[in-house]
C-alpha cells in the first residue's frame, strides 16, 4: 500500500471515530431534550386536561367529559387517558397503541425512551370528584428522534465526505514530490535520466528532492564516465589512431566471425606505396593528417545492402571487408573504389600509379589467414599488371549470383516456401533455454543458405518486410511456437520502419505465448526515431525486443539507455574466449556490466566449446549461444 494510502487511510479512520463521536454525543443530548419535552407536554396537557373537565364534572355532564377527553386524545401525543369519577363511580379510559410513521420496527424496539404518566386529582373546592391520569405517546418520541438521528448522521457523513474529498486533494499535492522521487528512482534504475524535480516549499521534502537530483546527476555522470570508458576501451583495441578506421586485430575479428557462417562477400587490399614519399617529403603529420581525409572518404564506398569494414593493417596498406555481394557487386566495389583513391592520390599530387589494390571473393575460404594469404598474393598480382588492379575470378561451383538470389527470395515470399531455423540461447546459470531464435532459410538447388547469407540481398531489393511477413505468417500459422518458452522473431529494418503490417498479422493471429522480435544493431543506429516508437508499439502489446551484433560498430551504447531492450547479443567479433584475448574480454566485462546495471540480458554469440562456458561466466555473462547448440530445423 502506498504512503498517500496508508495516510489517506489512517485520516479516514481518525474522522470517522470524531463523526461517530460527535453523532453519540447529539444523539443523546436530542434524546434527552425529547424527552424533557415530552415530560412538559404531558405535564401541562393534564393539568390544562383537569381544569377543563372540572365544569363538566361539576355539572355531572357525562357527553361533555367524553368529548373533552375525545379532543386531547385525538391529537395522537398520549397513548393513555383515564378518569376515575368518582360521584358516578364509573372509569372513563381511551387507549391507542404507540405507533409511528416511517421509523423502523428495530429502532422502535430500543430502550430509548420510557412511558411517561402524570396522574392528578381533580377537586371541586375541598371535595374530590375524579382522578386524571394522562401516559404520553413514546412513539412520537422514537419518530422525532430518528428524524433529528437521520438529518445529523446526513449532515455529518456530507462533511466527512467533504473533508475526505479536500485531505485526498491535499494529499496528492503534498505527494508530487515524493511521486516525482519515485519517477525519477526508476528512471535512474534503466538509466534515463530527464531533468531535475522542482523544489517543493515544504522543508522537509525539499530536502528530499535534492538530494535525489544530486544523486541523479552523479549517477549520471558515473553511467556516462562508464560509456566514455568502454568507448575509450574499443577505440583503443579495435581502432588505428591514425586513421580511425579499425585495426588488423578488429578486422581479423570480423573475418573470423564472417567466415564462420555460409555467405558471400570479399576482402580488398590496397597497398598506397605514396603515403611512405609523403612521410619522407613532409613529414609523419602531413601524412597522417592524408591518412585522416582518405579514411572519411572510404566509409562512404559499400556495396548497398551490406556492410562493409575498413581498415589499416600497416603504415600504407589497408584493407576492406565486404559482408555481402555476387562477382558482378564486388567488381563494382573494386572499380569504385579505386576511382575514388585514384582522384584522390591526384588531388594530393601523386601519380595514379603508386598505389596497386586487389579483391578477393569469399569462395570456399575457411579461415581468415587463408583469405589473408589470398588476398596478399592478389596484391602482389595487382602490382604486376597496369593498372595496378586485380580481381581474383570465383570458382564455377561458387554462391549464386545476385540474380539467383532475386529469383528465389520473391519465389520463396509468393509461396511462403521460407524453411525455418531454430537456434536456442541458453542461460548460464542452470543451463536452462532464456529462449529459442527463430530464423529464415532458404534453399538454392541442393543446397540450403541461413538468413545471414541472403539478408543483405533481401535488404538491396526492397523486400526485408515481405520476407518478414512471410516467415512470421508461417510461424503463426503453425504450432511450433506454442511453447511456454520465450519465442524470439528476428526482423528487418523495413518492418521496424513500417510495424503496422506486422502488428495487424498479431492481431489476426492471437497468442498466449511469449513473444519478442530482435532487430540487428544496424538497424538501431540506422534510424534511432524508428527503433524508439517500435520499441514502445512492442511494449503496448506486451511483446519483448532485443538486439543482435551489439557491439559491431565502434559507436556509443546511449541507444540502450533510450530503447532498453530485454536483451542484446554480442556481435561475433567479440567471441573473444581465449586465454591470450584478454583485450578483447575487457570489452565483453564492460559490456556485461552495462547490460546488468540496466536489467538487460547479455548473451554471447559464436560459442563453440564447453569449455568456453566458464570464461563467460566469469565475464559476467547472462546466457550464451553457438554452434554448442546449433541450428535446428523445423518442418
Amino acid at each position: 500500500m502506498t504512503l498517500q494510502k496508508q495516510i489517506l487511510w489512517l485520516l479516514n479512520i481518525s474522522f470517522l471515530v470524531v463523526v461517530l463521536v460527535v453523532y453519540a454525543v447529539e444523539f443523546n443530548t436530542s434524546r434527552d431534550a425529547i424527552n424533557k419535552q415530552m415530560e412538559t407536554d404531558v405535564q401541562n396537557a393534564s393539568t390544562a386536561l383537569g381544569l377543563t373537565l372540572t365544569a363538566f364534572l361539576d355539572s355531572e355532564d357525562r357527553g361533555g367529559v367524553d368529548t373533552v377527553m375525545q379532543a386531547v386524545f385525538d391529537a395522537g401525543f398520549y397513548s393513555e387517558i383515564r378518569l376515575d369519577w368518582y360521584a358516578k363511580g364509573e372509569v372513563i379510559e381511551k387507549q391507542q397503541q404507540p405507533r409511528a410513521m416511517d421509523v423502523p420496527q428495530w429502532f422502535m424496539g430500543l430502550p430509548l425512551f420510557a412511558a411517561v404518566a402524570q396522574e392528578q386529582v381533580i377537586t371541586s373546592g375541598w371535595l374530590q370528584v375524579a382522578n386524571l391520569k394522562v401516559v404520553g405517546n413514546p412513539a412520537v418520541a422514537y419518530q422525532a428522534l430518528w428524524r433529528t438521528g437521520v438529518q445529523l448522521l446526513a449532515t455529518l457523513f456530507v462533511i466527512y465526505l467533504i473533508l475526505l474529498l479536500v485531505i485526498w486533494r491535499g494529499l496528492r499535492v503534498l505527494m508530487r514530490p515524493l511521486h516525482a522521487v519515485a519517477r525519477q528512482a526508476r528512471r535512474i534504475t534503466k538509466r534515463q535520466f530527464g531533468e531535475p524535480i522542482a523544489e517543493p516549499k515544504t522543508r522537509e521534502l525539499r530536502t528530499l528532492v535534492m538530494a535525489i537530483n544530486e544523486m541523479a546527476e552523479r549517477v549520471k555522470l558515473m553511467f556516462e564516465g562508464q560509456d566514455e570508458q568502454i568507448g575509450r576501451l574499443r577505440l583503443a583495441t579495435q581502432t588505428d589512431p591514425v586513421s580511425g578506421l579499425s585495426n588488423r586485430t578488429h578486422l581479423m575479428a570480423h573475418l573470423n566471425a564472417w567466415l564462420s557462417e555460409p555467405g558471400t562477400g570479399g576482402l580488398m587490399l590496397m597497398d598506397i606505396k605514396w603515403l611512405d614519399g609523403l612521410r619522407l617529403q613532409q613529414g609523419y603529420k602531413a601524412r597522417d593528417d592524408l591518412i585522416k581525409a582518405l579514411a572519411e572518404r572510404f566509409k562512404g564506398l559499400c556495396v548497398k545492402g551490406s556492410r562493409c569494414i575498413f581498415a589499416r593493417i600497416s603504415h600504407t596498406e589497408f584493407a576492406a571487408l565486404c559482408a555481402s555481394g555476387d562477382e558482378q557487386q564486388l567488381r563494382a566495389w573494386l572499380e569504385q573504389v579505386h576511382q575514388e583513391l585514384l582522384a584522390f592520390s591526384m588531388q594530393q599530387g601523386q601519380s595514379g600509379g603508386d598505389f596497386a589494390m586487389a579483391l578477393v571473393p569469399r569462395g570456399n575460404h575457411s579461415s581468415p589467414s587463408s583469405l589473408m594469404s589470398s588476398a596478399d598474393s592478389a596484391l602482389h598480382q595487382a602490382w604486376q599488371t597496369h593498372p595496378q588492379l586485380y580481381f581474383a575470378h570465383l570458382a564455377e561451383d561458387s554462391a549464386p549470383s545476385q540474380e539467383k538470389w532475386r529469383l528465389a527470395v520473391a519465389d520463396a515470399i509468393d509461396r511462403q516456401d521460407f524453411g525455418l531455423l531454430q537456434q536456442s540461447a541458453m542461460n548460464l546459470e542452470g543451463n536452462e533455454p532464456l529462449h529459442l531464435e527463430w530464423f529464415a532459410s532458404l534453399a538454392i538447388g541442393a543446397q540450403r543458405y541461413p538468413a545471414s547469407a541472403f539478408l543483405a540481398f533481401v535488404e538491396q531489393f526492397n523486400q526485408g518486410q515481405s520476407m518478414d511477413m512471410a516467415v512470421l505468417s508461417k510461424l503463426l500459422g503453425s504450432e511450433v511456437l506454442d511453447k511456454p518458452v520465450l519465442n524470439v522473431v528476428n526482423l528487418t529494418l523495413a518492418t521496424m520502419r513500417d510495424p503496422d503490417p506486422l502488428l495487424l498479422l498479431l492481431d489476426r493471429h492471437p497468442h498466449t505465448y511469449p513473444l519478442a522480435f530482435e532487430v540487428s544493431e544496424d538497424a538501431v543506429l540506422a534510424d534511432l526515431p524508428a527503433a524508439r516508437a517500435f520499441a514502445e508499439q512492442l511494449r503496448l502489446r506486451g511483446l519483448g525486443l532485443g538486439f543482435d551484433h551489439v557491439g559491431r560498430h565502434i559507436n556509443s551504447l546511449r541507444y540502450l539507455h533510450d530503447l532498453a531492450p530485454d536483451h542484446i547479443k554480442l556481435d561475433q567479433s567479440l567471441a573473444c574466449y581465449e586465454q591470450s584475448e584478454e583485450v578483447g574480454q575487457e570489452v565483453v566485462r564492460a559490456l556485461a556490466r552495462v547490460g546488468k546495471s540496466m536489467k538487460i540480458q547479455v548473451i554471447a554469440t559464436r560459442v563453440e566449446r564447453g569449455e568456453q562456458l566458464e570464461l563467460l561466466k566469469e565475464l559476467g555473462l547472462t546466457g550464451y549461444q553457438g554452434y554448442i547448440m546449433p541450428p535446428k530445423v523445423v518442418n
